[in-house]
């Protein structure tokens, strides 16, 4: 990508995780602008390397994408991969990103030699370098994925070249954003401002990237998104009706997407239905667990009871799960709360009677709170418990009593 005087700085599309392939990319990049600025530009083995119309090489046409004429070549195309490489990523996984990367830079290298052997064959022999073509496909995926994200745009007008810098800021619909960028750039050449770009590479590559799209079925997964993106901009104005029913729709696709389901129970709560907002809770922190992810579980708990009141628990088995959570976590006083809430919602378990005996001990040893201890302790002893459970009960305590008794007499 070269310098158009427009610039996309960021998008609000949700990155999910680390995006390690792009920053593996962007330092792949780097290392070899500077193996050639270490090695003091080899010609013949940088020509050696080099994509050529005249010559064209599989080889030659990945390795090519690794290589740039200059900083500013190799700073616009590093800007332009860590703008719209992360998104996409996050949705692709590292394995399609990576490979529909490579495809779209390689065809839209053969794409650019292609237009020199028809067109201007007396250039055959120059070399076509740069990550441009694969950059470009992953703006054409971004335009088929995530085609109703915004992007933010930095413009810097051409009054620098005078000397005075007059930066402006504007946001974009993706859609919108990316086409612009390609007039623009489709200008640029035919006006002879950049006729030294490959025009027919970034084309081609966005061509490509949005063909491997439409292959993939992202456009049907872009559309399931769009319904979030909605929900989310209906949440922000205040629009709760229209909001719930964007995260309803999506969840008749995606019934198990414990996010979707948190926000829809936030969005049933406000408009005070209360009921089904539990049922959604419910439904996303046992999504969550499914998953093995407690710290997102044991939130929304939390979340789902000071939104909902103390009565609001989960099923037994579920309820266990977070109440171990919070220990694994090291949230003891969540802990506490939670075996106590199963010990009270579930009197009629066996397990209730331990985990009530969990809760006092956690107020006891990792609280030091032995007064709410011992209310626990009592409330145990007014149940029919085993023997041995009882006989364990009463050996507390009489420990939590003489704590209360030091921690008096210290007082004193």
């Amino acid at each position: 990508m070269y310098y158009f005087y427009w610039l996309p700085v960021g998008t609000d599309a949700r990155v999910r995780g680390t995006p390690w392939a792009t920053l593996g990319l962007v330092l792949l990049n780097l290392a070899a602008f500077g193996a050639i600025l270490v090695s003091g530009g080899n010609v013949e083995a940088l020509y050696a390397m080099s994509f050529k119309a005249a010559d064209p090489t599989i080889p030659t046409a990945l390795v090519s994408l690794f290589l740039h004429t200059g900083f500013l070549h190799l700073l616009g195309n590093m800007v332009f991969l860590s703008v719209f490489g992360p998104a996409i990523e996050s949705r692709l996984g590292t394995v399609r990103y990576l490979l529909a990367y490579l495809a779209c830079g390689w065809l839209a290298n053969l794409a650019q030699a292609a237009a020199i052997l028809a067109f201007t064959p007396e250039l055959a022999a120059v070399p076509i370098v740069g990550a441009s073509g694969a950059v470009s496909g992953l703006m054409g995926l971004f335009a088929v994925r995530l085609y109703f994200a915004r992007l933010r745009f930095v413009s810097v007008t051409v009054l620098f070249l005078h000397g005075t810098v007059r930066p402006a800021r504007v946001t974009l619909p993706a859609l919108v954003g990316i086409g612009l960028w390609f007039l623009l750039s489709g200008v640029y050449f035919v006006s002879g401002a950049a006729s030294e770009t490959a025009v027919v590479a970034h084309l081609g590559g966005a061509l490509f990237g949005a063909f491997f799209g439409f292959v993939m079925g992202l456009a049907p997964e872009g559309r399931l998104e769009h319904r979030l993106a909605r929900g989310a901009r209906y949440s922000e104005r205040g629009e709760w009706y229209a909001a719930l029913g964007e995260y309803e729709g999506y969840l008749v696709a995606r019934p198990r997407d414990p996010e979707a389901l948190a926000h829809a129970a936030r969005l049933l709560r406000v408009v005070h239905q209360d009921g089904k907002a539990g049922d959604r809770f419910i439904e996303a922190i046992q999504a969550w667990l499914k998953r093995g992810a407690i710290e997102p579980a044991c939130d929304a708990y939390e979340e789902m009871r000071r939104l909902l009141g103390l009565a609001a628990v989960l099923p037994p088995v579920e309820q266990l799960r977070v109440a171990r959570g919070f220990e694994e976590l090291g949230r003891p006083s969540e802990a506490s709360r939670a075996y106590e809430a199963y010990g009270r919602s579930y009197p009629e378990r066996h397990a209730a009677a331990l985990a009530l005996l969990r809760s006092a001990d956690i107020e006891r040893r990792a609280l030091n709170n032995p007064g709410r201890a011992r209310y626990i302790y009592d409330e145990l002893l007014r149940r029919e418990l085993p023997a041995d459970i009882a006989e364990m009960v009463r050996e507390r305590k009489q420990v939590t009593e003489r704590a209360l008794e030091r921690l008096h007499r210290g007082a004193a």
